[in-house]
């Protein structure tokens, strides 16, 4: 089931699968180095990422809205 959350005023739309790459963006970074995934997404059409434990995520940039992703 997709879920759709603000991060640092993005809205980001992600399921179950993704938890880790929520946990990362929203509590082990801070909103600098977030802004970085963000940007990247926006600019490129995305972002592919890997948290702490080595899990990699894909942040999409979709019109006003972003989805995260596995690879």
């Amino acid at each position: 089931m997709e879920t759709k959350t603000i991060i640092y005023g993005h809205t980001v739309s992600h399921d179950e699968s993704v938890s880790g790459g929520m946990y990362f963006l929203t509590r082990q970074i801070n909103a600098q180095e977030a802004k970085v995934f963000f940007d990247e997404a926006y600019n490129y059409g995305s972002a592919t990422f890997q948290d702490h434990m080595g899990y990699k995520y894909k942040l999409v940039h979709h019109g006003a809205e972003y989805q995260l992703v596995k690879p």
